[in-house]
Order: C-alpha cells, then sequence, then structure tokens
C-alpha cells in the first residue's frame, strides 16, 4: 500500500518554505499546496503535507520553526508583529478587530492563529515508530479540513467588511495547526518576533478548556504584553478611546511597563491615567510619590496628557471596579509579577482577578 501524504501545519508561504528546507534537510520528503482561506487575498498560504511515517520527525521541526515550548523559551528580538490567537467564538471576532486596529496604526504585521486538536498529533509520541491506521489518518484530515472551513468562515466576513485593500495594509498572515492554544500562542512568542498578545476572554463553549482558561494562562505567562478582550465589550473603534488607566503600586517595573504602553497608544489620542489605590493612613506618601511619577512622565513625554490620581479604597479590585463604571475608562493596564504555584492558588495575582471581572479590555504587562 503507498504511504499518503498528511498535512501537518497550514503557513504562510514563506513560512512554509523554511519549514520545506529545514524538513527536506532531514531527508524528510515534503509537497506544498495552496490553500485559500480568504478568497482574493494577495497573501498566499499553503498547506505543508508530508508522508505518514515521518509524523514524529515532521512535528519536532514544526515546532522549531514556530517556537519552543514554553520551558525553553528564548527572547524574541525586534518585536513589530501583532498575533492574534482565534478560537471561532463572537470573541475572537472582537479580538480580531482591535487587533487589526491596533496593526494598522503601529504599521505592524497581523499574525492570526488556531489550533486544533488533530489524533495524530496527540497519540504519538516522540521517538515511537508510527504505525499505519487509516481510520486516525481520516479523522486527521477531518480535522484539518473542518479547521481550515471554519477559519475561511469566521474570517471572510471580517474581511469583507473592512475592505480587501485596507486588510491587505496589515500584510496579515495565518497560521492553523494542530497543538494546545496555549503552548503554541506562548511558544510563537518566544520564538517569533511579537510586539503584542490580543486575546478574547470567553470562547467558544464546545471547544474544552478554552473558557477563561487559556486567556488566563496567556496573560500570566507571555513573555510580551498580553491585551484581553472581553466578551460582553461594546464594542467601538480604537480611535474613539480616550482613556487608559494604568494601575500602579509604586513598583520599580512601573516606568518599563509605561515604556511599552507609550509605544501602543503612541499614534492615538488618548489620556493615560497612572491611579494608585490607598489608603488615608499613607495619603501623604502616596501624594507625594504620585507626584514625582507625574513629574518623571511629563518630562519624558512631552507630547501625551497625562494625570497621576489616588483613589482611596480598602479593596483594590472592588476599587478600580468602582472607578472604571463611574470613568470614562476605556482599557485597564496594569504589570503582573509572577509567584510561586502555592501563592498563586491562594492568592491569585489582581491581573488574573481583573481577567473574569473587567468589561474593558485588559491590558497585561510581566514585570
Amino acid at each position: 500500500m503507498s504511504e499518503k501524504l498528511v498535512t501537518i501545519v497550514v503557513l504562510p508561504l514563506a513560512r512554509a518554505h523554511i519549514l520545506k528546507m529545514r524538513l527536506e534537510e532531514k531527508g524528510i520528503k515534503c509537497e506544498l499546496e495552496d490553500v485559500h482561506l480568504i478568497e482574493g487575498a494577495a497573501t498566499s498560504t499553503v498547506r505543508v503535507k508530508i508522508l505518514e511515517n515521518d509524523l514524529n520527525e515532521a512535528f519536532k521541526e514544526v515546532d522549531l520553526l514556530l517556537g519552543l515550548k514554553a520551558a525553553k523559551q528564548k527572547k524574541a528580538s525586534k518585536p513589530g508583529q501583532i498575533l492574534v490567537p482565534i478560537d471561532f467564538s463572537a470573541v475572537s471576532e472582537k479580538a480580531v478587530e482591535m487587533a487589526f486596529n491596533i496593526a494598522e496604526h503601529l504599521k505592524a504585521k497581523l499574525v492570526i492563529m488556531h489550533s486544533y486538536i488533530s489524533p495524530v498529533r496527540f497519540s504519538i509520541p516522540y521517538g515511537d515508530i508510527y504505525p499505519y491506521d487509516t481510520t486516525l489518518l481520516k479523522q486527521t484530515e477531518d480535522a484539518e479540513e473542518e479547521a481550515n472551513q471554519q477559519f475561511k468562515n469566521f474570517l471572510t466576513p471580517l474581511v469583507t467588511s473592512i475592505g480587501s485593500d485596507t486588510w491587505e495594509k496589515v500584510d496579515p498572515e495565518y497560521i492553523v495547526k494542530p497543538g494546545y492554544a496555549e503552548e503554541d500562542i506562548l511558544a510563537f512568542a518566544s520564538e517569533q518576533p511579537t510586539r503584542l498578545i490580543v486575546i478574547g476572554r470567553g470562547g467558544d463553549k464546545s471547544w474544552p478548556g478554552t473558557v477563561g482558561s487559556v486567556t488566563a494562562d496567556v496573560m500570566y505567562n507571555a513573555p510580551v504584553p498580553v491585551l484581553v478582550v472581553p466578551e460582553n465589550m461594546d464594542m467601538k473603534p480604537v480611535e474613539d478611546f480616550k482613556e487608559v488607566l494604568y494601575a500602579t503600586n509604586f513598583d520599580e517595573k512601573d516606568f518599563t511597563a509605561l515604556d511599552k504602553l507609550m509605544s501602543i497608544v503612541k499614534s492615538y489620542d488618548v489620556r493615560v491615567v497612572c491611579a494608585h489605590v490607598g489608603l488615608p493612613d499613607e495619603y501623604g506618601w502616596d501624594i507625594a510619590r504620585l507626584e514625582g511619577m507625574k513629574d518623571i512622565l511629563h518630562k519624558k513625554y512631552e507630547n501625551k496628557e497625562f494625570e497621576c490620581k489616588l483613589i482611596m479604597g480598602n479593596n483594590v479590585l472592588e476599587t478600580l471596579e468602582r472607578t472604571i463604571k463611574n470613568d470614562p475608562v476605556d482599557i485597564l493596564a496594569l504589570t503582573t509579577h509572577k509567584r510561586g504555584m502555592i501563592s498563586r492558588l491562594f492568592n491569585p495575582s489582581l491581573a488574573r482577578k481583573m481577567v473574569f471581572h473587567s468589561e474593558i479590555p485588559l491590558l497585561v504587562f510581566h514585570a
């Protein structure tokens, strides 16, 4: 019985040629086949197909090209592109719209990625001999075809509403691959030059593990800033955003985070407010530190409007929620810190809490 060609990943043409070269260096026969994820798109997208007996070795090369496991991350250089993971849900649509707007303003590349569960990808460990299984291969083909069709059905209306010519300005790339969403997102952001991840909070209830968990894992572990778009957000153009609230606790990393924040909002007419939730007995010290922060920011960013203010409250989460409700805040930004597993379980970070409470976008930086 002749061996069958199996799709291992769908990639932009340039990345596919790199993978093909790597596979052929390993003695793995590889073919590229056009796939039209978006009709009329100027960017070419192709299936990468290999013989079934080469699946194990081929998957290793895919991991090397698109990113290693989170435990083997390395820092990417020259960050530039905006990564949007999608699961075809309504909140993913909001995330893509917002990511497109940001990419257009920053003149950055937009990368849209979807990971799907493949029977072959997760039924054979590396190093084992792959047995011929027509049923398994048929399931794999069906999973890949369904993912591609869902991708096309999801993006086509968005591209149509934005306009094909306008859409092509962000030099879009489409990646559809077998994998686990959180692992693939983190690995890609670590290996590839990524400026920002835009991800929806919520997800398709029929896709196990996406409701909140993927978003929270990416937000907590990503090596780059993460913009979390809530499911219940009232959509409006990013150009209409008026205020970004940065919640500060006077951490030494605040100015690093604010530099990254300014690089994202620099082309928008938006006011940046640095706010600290404090207690009455700390009022004097807090005011002094806020004034110092304000002076530094005004000197560094002369042409940007800043405000630094103290918000009185005993509970940081409730106080921020009340402020967001009463003030015209469009984005809440803050810095999160990595902690040990025990403290993460019993004392979750403010950012992780805000992911499940806020109804406006949450922009998370990492200390």
